[in-house]
């Protein structure tokens, strides 16, 4: 009986350690369910970040758009307000083109709203015109207006196919001349493919402009710059006398002249200047061909 007895004790003794590692086991399985839990709460807290910055952001745009409209009223107000109309505009540097010329070119004009007025485009208009070398456009709060331009002077006159166009010191064109238009100007034409051509021109008139010729720019009826490389120019009456020729070379034009300008002396010196017709450098040596016959110098 005894042993029976303990022999069911220890069954049950087997049975309860049994069943004890049993919950042991079905812990885990609790504690999965706690942390699966846990994850409502954060999930609830980022949806709530999320309704929270939406708000705020249609907020801002709302607050954006609410600057924005007062910001155009505002822009239109001032720009028909009577305040910034135009009642002064000046006008400087102009020679050729008149003030207004300068108005109409630009399409500005008084009563025209100071702000609402495109400084840009004004200067854009201007610079567009072939008279106008450059140009500069401000506006001075709240009705002013300044352009100071700077124009194109014509130094030539050149021909390109059957029209007579004004040209500048370096032979560039400008415009055409339009009939009714006068101006004392001499003939230019030159070859083709001289590209030392604008330097030699700019650099002849600039010496006339400093007197530092024997003759003007205003007694020249023509220059040319011929393909042998050659600066011819017809001098219209040098010298109270008639018309004569120079002749230089391209490449040495500055040291030629000052020895032509030595001959040029001799000649009046002696009296003989009438009798010459072309005067003409080559080398070192200044050649005179007189009326009726040839001679060095």
């Amino acid at each position: 009986m005894s042993t029976l007895t303990m022999g069911k004790q220890s069954r049950l003794n087997l049975s309860g350690k049994g069943a004890g590692r049993n919950k042991t086991r079905k812990r885990p399985k609790s504690a999965n369910t706690l942390l699966a839990g846990s994850g409502s709460p954060r999930r609830l807290a980022g949806a709530g970040k999320f309704i929270v910055r939406l708000v705020m952001a249609s907020l801002a745009l709302s607050l954006v758009a609410v600057l924005g409209v007062g910001l155009l009223f505002g822009y239109r107000y001032i720009t028909t307000h009577p305040y910034f109309d135009l009642k002064v505009i000046r006008v400087a540097g102009n020679d050729r083109l008149s003030y207004e010329n300068i108005l109409e070119i630009s399409k500005v004009g008084l009563g025209l709203n100071c702000l609402a007025m495109n400084v840009g485009e004004v200067k854009n208009r201007l610079d567009a015109n072939p008279w106008i070398d450059s140009v500069t456009v401000r506006r001075e709060l709240p009705n002013r207006l300044l352009i100071t331009v700077r124009e194109k002077v014509p130094a030539f006159w050149t021909r390109q196919g059957d029209g007579l166009y004004f040209a500048d010191a370096r032979g560039r064109v400008i415009a055409p001349m339009h009939p009714g238009e006068q101006a004392s100007l001499p003939v230019l034409s030159i070859a083709e493919d001289l590209s030392d051509a604008p330097e030699v021109l700019s650099g002849v008139l600039k010496k006339m402009a400093d007197r530092e010729t024997p003759f003007t720019q205003a007694q020249a009826a023509w220059i040319k710059l011929t393909s042998a490389h050659e600066l011819e120019i017809y001098l219209d009456g040098a010298g109270g006398g008639q018309g004569l020729t120079v002749k230089l070379s391209m490449d040495r034009w500055e040291v030629q002249l000052e020895r032509l300008k030595v001959v040029w002396r001799d000649l009046l010196r002696r009296n003989e200047f009438d009798d010459a017709a072309i005067i003409a450098a080559s080398g070192d040596k200044i050649w005179i061909k007189k009326r009726s016959a040839q001679a060095a110098g």
